[in-house]
């Protein structure tokens, strides 16, 4: 008798049960404890930001004496709230990591899940790395299958995606039974969502993105463990998740035939608080700054050359918030030759109101490069060309931004992020010191650790 074939949810999460179980490397422990003291550095860098819709929200909830801690706020919450309100600090500065496979943020759709479950249930640091790296791996492998086909119809893939990325990381910080997991899988799938219209105008909702994937993670996992059952197919079946969210022809990436993991290695880091796709053009206009001399009041125009999929949202000049500001390719452009930087500060009102600056970014061009288009997302490469007054020219090209796998950050320049992030945060030097030895080495429980945020 021939045996069925699985489908693909049961290759998925297959994949993922597989995976959780295999015996994780130091190479791959230090991947991971990388990208937990990245994460936490986001955090602290957002905390200030946030801090009055975080206490909004905390305020008209009732207190959780034995829930988890709203981190920076002296607040406890349940699981659901204490994760949902760390990822929008986490996520609200866009200086959290990302893949450019899947264009997924998934520390800020996994790493405050954990936590509070984390802490909650008295887990170890061991049970907490291996829980991130099977979120990460859920979150990477989604978004490589649903894109382009999710973001082309209006959906955040770190809501969507980033949803079945918390879910699975709690299911395998809870030492779920594969069963348990598909069940965990199908919740995730009907509770999915998230708009990339939250990116429009004066919308400030775009951490919300990842926050409720956190919260509905959670919730899909605790549910799953409640015993109810998951349909036989929740991601390819008539109404399944991959029709809903994008049809797409590479459900390979699914399974461990096709990858035997582990995505977590092609994350990159970020050194600009901004969108990723200004971080290739921003690169640019530094590497021109290092070399050239002039001044920003010398500058006539800039041209940008770079990949289709980063130009489309991303070209506009009227600039009237931080998160305009941060999704705009000329105001990234002009920012970073008047300021030098792109960095926490760079988004400013008084940097968006700056004559200088607004001068500049209204002389910047976007234009697609069909070859730049051709690689992505092998390559998201772009070429920037300075025109001054006098009429000189200077060109530079970035085939990989600052932070991807192929050009890392120096542990001294990712060190430095952390600590400025968390000088922002409050953090004095010497607790900023211990937060970075804990990330990397602590191996008690995951409540202790907290404890030391």
């Amino acid at each position: 008798m021939e045996v069925p074939r699985l489908n693909y949810s049961d290759e998925f999460v297959k994949t993922l049960y597989t995976l959780s179980r295999k015996e994780i490397t130091p190479e791959l422990q230090a991947e991971a404890r990388k990208c937990l003291l990245d994460g936490l550095g986001s955090l602290y860098g957002g905390m200030e930001l946030m801090r009055k819709h975080v206490d909004a929200y905390l305020d008209q909830l009732p207190e959780v004496p034995g829930g988890a801690s709203v981190i920076g706020h002296g607040r406890r919450a349940s699981m659901q709230d204490a994760a949902l309100t760390n990822a929008l600090s986490l996520h609200v500065l866009d200086m959290d990591d990302g893949h450019r496979f899947s264009t997924v943020h998934l520390a800020a759709s996994v790493l405050p899940a954990i936590l509070a479950v984390g802490e909650c249930r008295d887990l170890s640091m061991d049970d907490l790395i291996r829980a991130l790296l099977v979120g990460y791996e859920t979150g990477i492998r989604m978004g490589r299958c649903i894109q382009p086909a999710n973001r082309a119809r209006g959906f955040h893939s770190s809501g969507t995606a980033g949803t079945l990325g918390a879910a699975m990381a709690v299911a395998a910080l809870l030492d779920f039974t594969q069963e348990e997991m598909k069940d965990a899988l199908a919740a995730a799938c009907t509770s999915a969502a998230g708009s990339l219209e939250v990116m429009e105008n004066v919308s400030t909702l775009k951490p919300f993105n990842p926050a409720r994937a956190c919260h509905a993670g959670i919730t899909a996992a605790l549910i799953a463990r409640s015993g109810l059952k998951s349909p036989m197919d929740p991601l390819d079946g008539k109404f399944g998740f991959l029709r809903a969210m994008g049809e797409t022809s590479n459900r390979e990436v699914l399974t461990l035939a096709f990858d035997p993991g582990w995505n977590i290695r092609g994350c990159y880091h970020k050194i600009h608080a901004a969108c990723r796709h200004t971080h290739a053009p921003i690169d640019g206009v530094l590497a021109i700054k290092a070399q050239a001399d002039f001044r920003p009041e010398d500058v006539d125009h800039v041209l940008v050359e770079m990949y289709g999929q980063g130009i489309k949202g991303h070209d506009y000049r009227m600039i009237n918030t931080a998160l305009e500001a941060k999704m705009s390719i000329p105001y990234a452009i002009a920012c970073a030759i008047v300021t030098g930087s792109c960095g926490m500060t760079a988004f400013s009102e008084k940097n968006i109101r700056d004559p200088e600056i607004q001068r500049i970014l209204q002389s910047v061009r976007v234009v697609e490069d069909p070859n730049f288009t051709a690689i992505v997302p092998m390559r998201r490469p772009a070429r920037v060309t300075i025109t001054l007054r006098d009429g000189r020219s200077f060109t530079e090209d970035v085939q990989y931004a600052m932070g991807e796998p192929e050009n890392p950050m120096t542990e001294e320049a990712f060190l430095g992020k952390f600590r400025d992030l968390a000088k922002a945060g409050g953090k004095s030097p010497e607790e900023a010191e211990r937060v970075i030895d804990a990330a990397l080495h602590f191996e008690g429980s995951v409540r202790e650790f907290i404890r030391m945020l």
